[in-house]
């Protein structure tokens, strides 16, 4: 995953002390921390539009959304991060490894065209994290160890969104089940009947349109697109035009999945919806032998950036990640489980198992 960090120049100074203003979640708008002042951002919605998937796909690409930026990459997981100075040291969000990279390569990337600011601060993230962290009894006590609140960063995740309108011929046989009375004998040779299912298939076809609008996927290969779906939803109608003043105090991700590569997922859920509609349309009772074959059309996509926060941390080899919806507080996190309490637990079922077959066979 690609990462975007503010090095130590001041990119959006205050207009009164000429100190650092940071995007407050809470108020929506730039503040300073030291003399107040607060800053509006404007929230409209006119550049947040769709591009041409045909065009950006072509040998010639799309020049009109392509920007440039130095990439630095972290020697521990690969991550990479655009930065504006030459010689940065940042603490990798996924790894938590300090890097110290002076060497950068230039990349080519698609800039974003949407934003959903954060309504979710720091403070209410860490709230979250802490209740999280003392539910469940299964955790090991040591969990607080390696799950530190201050491993919990804010990042804006880069995301394609995908529309298309598709037309689908489908053909496939339905059943339909009905039943007759089967004569049979039992063991005493006494005369019995039984009602037995059978199934009538009749041959069907038809015609299916579907547009599919705002498809999202991850743009990032450190969390899988399970992961991703575990926070959703976003409110897209949320969405504002993308502007990096919003990003101040905060990180943000590079996507490091290609948009071709974003759209073969997108199609294969696109894929999998069609197919159970069209299996609604066959079957009657059941149905079987389902063919399926649809036109995609009018593809379109768009890059945007949505907030969560993260903690990465490892527990005996074994990576973990929280995650926080930055805009809604939908939670997802796995904890590992302490091998001592599954013995307790498994010593006093087989206990209680024993006592009960001691006590019946008395």
């Amino acid at each position: 995953m690609e990462q975007v960090q503010q090095d130590s120049l001041l990119l959006f100074p205050c207009p009164g002390c000429k100190a650092q203003l940071y995007f407050n979640p809470q108020h929506q708008q730039l503040e300073c921390e030291y003399c107040g002042v607060k800053v509006a951002i404007d929230n409209g919605a006119d550049r947040v539009k769709e591009n041409s998937l045909r065009q950006q796909m072509s040998e010639a690409g799309d020049p009109t959304v392509v920007i440039e930026q130095k990439v630095h990459k972290c020697d521990r997981c690969g991550s990479q991060t655009v930065f504006v100075s030459d010689t940065p040291t940042f603490v990798c969000s996924f790894c938590n490894f300090e890097v110290v990279n002076p060497v950068a390569y230039k990349t080519r990337i698609v800039q974003p065209a949407g934003i959903i600011p954060f309504k979710v601060d720091q403070q209410s993230s860490i709230k979250i994290f802490k209740t999280w962290l003392g539910n469940g009894w299964w955790a090991p006590r040591d969990l607080k160890e390696f799950a530190r609140q201050d491993a919990l960063h804010g990042i804006y995740v880069p995301f394609w969104t995908y529309d298309a309108q598709t037309y689908s011929r489908w053909s496939g046989y339905g059943g339909r089940h009905y039943y007759v009375t089967v004569s049979d004998t039992d063991a005493n040779g006494n005369k019995t009947t039984r009602q037995e299912q059978r199934t009538e298939w009749i041959y069907r076809e038809g015609n299916y349109e579907q547009a599919f609008d705002d498809i999202l996927i991850g743009g990032a290969t450190e969390l899988t697109q399970n992961e991703y779906e575990s926070i959703y939803p976003y409110n897209l109608e949320e969405l504002v035009n993308f502007d990096a003043r919003y990003i101040s105090g905060f990180k943000a991700d590079v996507y490091d999945i290609a948009v071709q590569d974003g759209y073969a997922k997108a199609e294969d859920f696109m894929e999998r919806v069609i197919y159970d509609e069209c299996a609604n349309l066959c079957r009657i009772d059941t149905y079987r032998d389902l063919e399926v074959d649809t036109t995609y059309e009018g593809q379109t996509y768009k890059h945007i950036m949505l907030p969560l926060w993260v903690c990465s941390y490892k527990y005996k080899n074994k990576s973990y990640h929280f995650l926080i919806n930055g805009q809604t507080g939908k939670i997802y996190g796995k904890k590992p489980v302490s091998p001592v309490k599954v013995s307790i637990v498994i010593v006093l079922a087989l206990a209680l198992i024993l006592a009960i077959y001691f006590f019946s066979q008395q």
